[in-house]
């Protein structure tokens, strides 16, 4: 017997640490961006709120399609799904950082810092989620039943 609920799924885990740590990395990147802009001046605010939504958007784009994709138990189908999802996010950064590299309005070490912010702030409140959900890691096989005697 576990302390899961009945109605949980394969891709719960992941919608509770999307749920646990989108508020708390937004409002921490937010924050890195007003101080990065009272400190630096207003020339880091655009580098500094595409650092944001870059990060939120990459941290969030992958916990939704681990919480969509995972429906197999099996740590095969769910290691394949999440190299998958891993490859496209980070083809997805090479693209922007194409894009992006050369525009002399992103100051780049703004960029960084409020994106370091975000990443971190995003691993402690999504581990922190998951911590608290109580999901558990390993589910004891169900006995199997006593065989011809």
């Amino acid at each position: 017997m576990t302390d899961r609920p009945e109605h949980a799924t394969a891709g719960a885990p992941f919608a509770v640490m999307l749920r646990g740590a989108l508020v708390p990395a937004s409002i921490a990147g937010a924050l890195a961006v007003v101080v990065l802009a009272l400190v630096w001046g207003g020339g880091s605010l655009a580098g500094s709120l595409l650092g944001l939504v870059v990060s939120v958007a990459f941290y969030a784009s992958g916990m939704f399609l681990l919480s969509r994709l995972v429906r197999s138990a099996s740590p095969h189908a769910f290691f394949a799904v999440a190299m998958a999802v891993y490859l496209g996010q980070v083809l997805a950064l090479l693209v922007f950082f194409i894009l992006f590299r050369r525009a002399s309005w992103v100051d780049g070490t703004a960029l960084a810092v409020t994106a370091l912010v975000v990443t971190i702030a995003w691993q402690a409140f999504a581990w922190r989620a998951l911590r608290t959900a109580r999901f558990p890691v390993y589910d004891e096989p169900a006995e199997a039943p006593e065989q011809g005697r």
